[in-house]
């Protein structure tokens, strides 16, 4: 839902969806293959030559298609060094053949500049934090990939096919996509008509705040596609939302199942976070699992690089922990339970 892409005289004209500015223009983005020259009085829009040689990825969400599409050798920089898990990646870092760029309010604007990319991808959220203005400030060509506001998995995935125009790699997209969609669509079959569904709470406090994912998010859809009921059908739309504890908490103490509390390893640390947490009957039970199994020395969590590619793999996890009867052969992948 988030971006869609139009032919326009040899060229493609991507439009992406800003959902958090109602009523302004959208973000568009004209790509224009080498050697051709963009059509004239073509809509406002950011030229952008493809395929494109030199890029920069400030978020290892994006890392999994560009490994996938075997174009590790256009990246020239990186965010962080430490949150990356692809091999491909991690031997150009290895190498010296990558720059760390920084992210936010660390954003080293003079190492962008000196690297030269022909675009930077980013993400932003609508918030202070969007760092896009400031990269057009500088001179510097930037694409957002905002899949994280899409409301289904494979909606998420699917922006591998606005990176594949960037990348010049649109055939490889276009039959990982199906692949990758079909494996999905059929786990999702096997939850379909079940009539016991365990009700799910997810996430975890942070300064004062617990960010639950709303009705219409991704991480809503992942739930009922592996068979359970989630907690917040009451608060509509994509993404996340900041709630009160309290209020959280009054939901979270008879769920079945707890999944993705961010750093926790063991349930110590929810115990840690709040001693109220003894009486949330997941916890009691141990049915606490995290999707933090596949962590590199430094803590960076595959399932934001890879997982992002693999929303099938991610489903047969959340299927096998809901409903192990279904799946019982499968051994998770992303998932771990929290030990004790």
């Amino acid at each position: 839902r988030g971006f869609s892409i139009a032919s326009l005289s040899g060229c493609k004209l991507v439009t992406i969806h800003l959902p958090w500015r109602a009523g302004a223009p959208p973000m568009r983005y004209l790509l224009v293959p080498h050697g051709k020259s963009a059509p004239a009085n073509h809509p406002p829009a950011q030229v952008i030559v493809v395929p494109v040689r030199r890029v920069v990825a400030l978020s290892t969400t994006h890392l999994g298609y560009i490994d996938a599409a075997d174009r590790t050798d256009s990246l020239v920089g990186l965010s962080n060094f430490k949150t990356v898990n692809t091999a491909s990646v991690r031997r150009r870092i290895e190498a010296g053949r990558l720059k760390e760029v920084g992210h936010a309010s660390s954003l080293r604007i003079e190492t962008l500049l000196a690297l030269s990319p022909d675009l930077i991808l980013t993400t932003a959220t609508g918030s202070i934090y969007d760092v896009h203005p400031k990269l057009a400030e500088a001179g510097l060509p930037a694409a957002l990939i905002i899949d994280h506001l899409e409301r289904h998995p494979l909606g998420r995935l699917e922006w591998i096919k606005f990176m594949a125009l960037l990348l010049g790699t649109e055939t490889h997209a276009r039959t990982l996509f199906n692949d990758i969609a079909h494996e999905y669509k059929q786990l999702a079959a096997k939850t379909a008509q079940l009539d016991h569904r365990p009700k799910i709470i997810t996430g975890t406090p942070f300064r004062g705040q617990w960010w639950v994912a709303r009705a219409d998010s991704f991480v809503a859809r992942y739930i009922e596609d592996a068979g359970g009921i989630h907690l917040w059908p009451d608060i509509p739309g994509t993404g996340s939302r900041p709630m009160d504890i309290e209020t959280v908490y009054e939901r979270a103490l008879n769920c079945d199942l707890w999944l993705n509390p961010g750093t926790w390893r063991r349930t110590g640390d929810a115990l840690a976070t709040d001693p109220r947490f003894a009486a949330v009957r997941a916890l009691k039970k141990n049915q606490v699992f995290n999707n933090n199994k596949r962590l590199n020395p430094w803590g960076g969590n595959d399932y934001w690089e890879s997982g992002m590619l693999r929303p099938d793999v991610v489903l047969a996890d959340l299927i096998a922990i809901l409903h192990p009867n279904l799946l019982p052969d499968h051994e998770l992948v992303y998932y771990r339970r929290l030990g004790q």
